[in-house]
């Protein structure tokens, strides 16, 4: 385990926080060293519900490092984005009941990893959602598309998945991406009756139960554990996301060509 990422384990929650100051950005090491807490989580005999929290005040996680993306090359941000693959399947894939904390900003990759969740509870002074995937120049994958959908209102997913939209925390709840908001100091409230309910039920039921909505979806995610395909990867050049991320570095509009 990274220094950045501590598992505990208290009678039936096991808790995954994760520590990265400022922004609690993400990195191929630290994406599988997450998909490897929460396993160990899932894998521990007494627990019954995994809770992922940050250990940032008022952040989330904000994503990739856009400069680590941005000084790759081709092969480097193929790699990378099969680390964010990686990630959405061993998080989709855990078997016991998962809630992540989002007491902060979940932004483009923050937003794919807390959307892994099975409930999510968000800081209603503080916090956002944004899967900023299409303002930097790269689609949704399917695979992820289907997950967003999974939970998103109809009338909402063109926003979210097309259009990247920047919701609050009152659209984001509205949209049904979040399961609850509450200030900062309501959060553990909202955290605590969710842990109960699901502790008083039969564990083995209620992850045959997750199985059975997760399963055909999370068979698909199989497929992102490889490199990423030619068709998405021709995203990752500088015309896409190399002009996408220099924008957001810059502070400007991207300019894209095609």
């Amino acid at each position: 385990m990274i220094e950045c990422i501590a598992v505990t384990h208290e009678d039936m929650v096991s808790t995954v926080t994760y520590t990265n100051p400022p922004f609690n950005l993400l990195d191929i090491e630290i994406m599988d060293a997450l998909v490897a807490a929460h396993q160990e989580a899932d894998a521990h005999p007494d627990t019954r519900v995994i809770v992922t929290r940050s250990g940032l005040d008022g952040m989330f996680c904000n994503g990739l490092n856009p400069m680590t993306v941005l000084e790759a090359d081709l092969d480097g941000r193929s790699a990378i984005f099969a680390g964010v693959g990686r990630m959405i399947h061993g998080l989709y894939s855990l078997r016991k009941p998962h809630i992540a904390v989002l007491n902060g900003p979940a932004m483009a990759g923050g937003a794919v990893f807390a959307i892994t969740a099975d409930f999510r509870y968000l800081d209603q002074d503080r916090g956002a959602l944004c899967f900023a995937e299409a303002k930097v120049g790269v689609p949704v994958p399917e695979e992820l598309a289907a997950i967003i959908a999974g939970v998103c209102s109809p009338a909402m997913l063109r926003e979210v998945v097309m259009l990247g939209k920047n919701l609050k925390p009152e659209q984001a709840l509205a949209a049904g991406l979040v399961d609850g908001i509450a200030p900062a100091d309501g959060l553990e409230e909202l955290v605590s009756t969710q842990v109960a309910r699901l502790s008083r039920l039969s564990c083995d039921v209620v992850k045959a139960c997750k199985a059975s909505i997760r399963a055909p979806i999370w068979r698909r995610t199989e497929s992102m554990l490889s490199e990423s395909d030619a068709e998405f990867t021709r995203f990752l050049s500088d015309e896409y996301l190399g002009e996408g991320l220099k924008a957001f570095l810059e502070g400007r509009q991207p300019v894209f060509t095609k």
